[in-house]
């Protein structure tokens, strides 16, 4: 297998009103694999302009197109569809996904599509499935509850896995009979772009689902303020996060906002240790710690204190292996970009700096295929104190 067969030569275009186009602006953005910092492809970079085609192209969709008032059983028919058709080109996203993001090859292939393929099959199933209800109410009136599609809906999505939380958000707006304007995060535009051809295919109506690439305070400030967007949904940090809420709030919009947390794994003295600090350390390394539910702090009861900790260490050792990413034998993921990757070793020298035990890792890769990419040892610091920034920050 060459990756670098399902990567177009061209640069990829946005996806606007049912057409793939070039950015107005005419600029274009470098993909950058994480695993070597090499460029391996090259996208249009959107900005204002197009999102506002955009919008206007989702809104046309919405007010006198045929989606929103389509028989759910039609809906579910494209959406079954357009599964298939990923089922099909598992293989192109899986390797986009790789490249683009730093997945491994192996969560690329045999998790993160599956699971696309399934949000597919699932919000099909929920488009034939909305329901409303009848409520009695005073002097023999009767209430009707109906689920309508709100409109126009902006999903900005995040550089941590755009490709398959995308499917599922944008299956879900979707299944409801809603448009959408879809913002993929900078680093993780293609997979996005790509889902285009999928919907295309299988008979979603032009205008429903749009990609504008583009920067989150250029592109998605924009969208979330538009007076044209009817609800903005948004996966990130929540310092964006607010700025969505104070964007949105002017004309009182909907919003959907799944932001970061600190997350704990928490083990008392029953446990089986070993089995235990396996799974532990599996949770916060899977993708290299880069997902919003990873166990980077684990709280473990005192009379099993050092055992675990010794065993966190021995599985990290012998298990975790940082390599190549097509390599079925490694398992370790590249930090999305080199800056990324600087962040967090200053938050391994801050543990260091503010009396934190160093177990393992804390110190970077002399290998020299591992320094071109954006990889940091599986790190554990014992003894860490509440008042300690890695304790305390994402």
């Amino acid at each position: 297998m060459n990756p670098m067969d399902y990567v177009k030569k061209e640069p990829y275009k946005l996806y606007i009103g049912g057409e793939y186009v070039p950015s107005v602006s005419g600029k274009i953005q470098d993909c950058v694999s994480p695993a070597d910092n090499e460029v391996f492809a090259q996208a249009y970079k959107g900005g204002v302009e197009d999102a506002e085609k955009a919008v206007k192209a989702a809104r046309e969709a919405f007010d006198k197109g045929e989606w929103g008032r389509m028989a759910a059983r039609d809906r579910s028919a494209i959406l079954l569809k357009a599964g298939q058709i990923m089922e099909r080109r598992a293989e192109e996203f899986a390797i986009l996904e790789s490249l683009e993001c730093g997945y491994h090859y192996g969560s690329s292939r045999y998790y993160c599509v599956p699971m696309a393929v399934d949000s597919f099959n699932f919000f099909a199933g929920k488009a034939r499935t909305l329901t409303g209800s009848v409520v009695p109410s005073d002097h023999g009136t009767l209430n009707y509850v109906t689920w309508n599609p709100i409109g126009v809906v902006a999903e900005i999505l995040p550089w941590n896995g755009p490709y398959l939380m995308g499917c599922q958000k944008i299956n879900a707006i979707l299944a409801a009979g809603n448009t959408c304007v879809i913002k993929p995060p900078s680093w993780g535009v293609l997979a996005l772009l790509q889902l285009a051809g999928v919907y295309e295919e299988a008979g979603l109506p032009a205008g429903v689902f749009n990609v504008v690439t583009g920067s989150g305070r250029e592109v998605g400030a924009y969208l979330t303020k538009h007076p044209d967007v009817d609800m903005v949904a948004m996966t990130g940090g929540i310092e964006t996060g607010r700025e969505v809420i104070e964007n949105s709030a002017e004309r009182v919009k909907d919003i959907a906002l799944e932001l970061g947390g600190k997350s704990p794994n928490i083990f008392f003295e029953d446990v089986d240790v070993a089995s235990a600090a396996k799974w532990a350390v599996w949770g916060f390394t899977n993708h290299s710690g880069q997902v919003c539910v990873s166990g980077t702090r684990v709280l473990v009861h005192k009379s099993i204190y050092e055992e675990f900790i010794e065993e966190m260490k021995k599985f990290s050792a012998e298990k975790i292996i940082a390599g190549d990413i097509f390599d079925m034998n490694t398992n370790l993921d590249p930090l999305i970009s080199r800056s990324h990757a600087e962040h967090v070793w200053s938050y391994i020298e801050k543990g260091k700096e503010e009396g934190a035990r160093l177990v393992c890792g804390g110190e970077r890769y002399t290998d020299q295929v591992l320094m071109k990419g954006n990889f940091v040892p599986v790190t554990i610091f014992a003894d860490v104190t509440r008042d300690m920034t890695i304790f305390q920050e994402e």
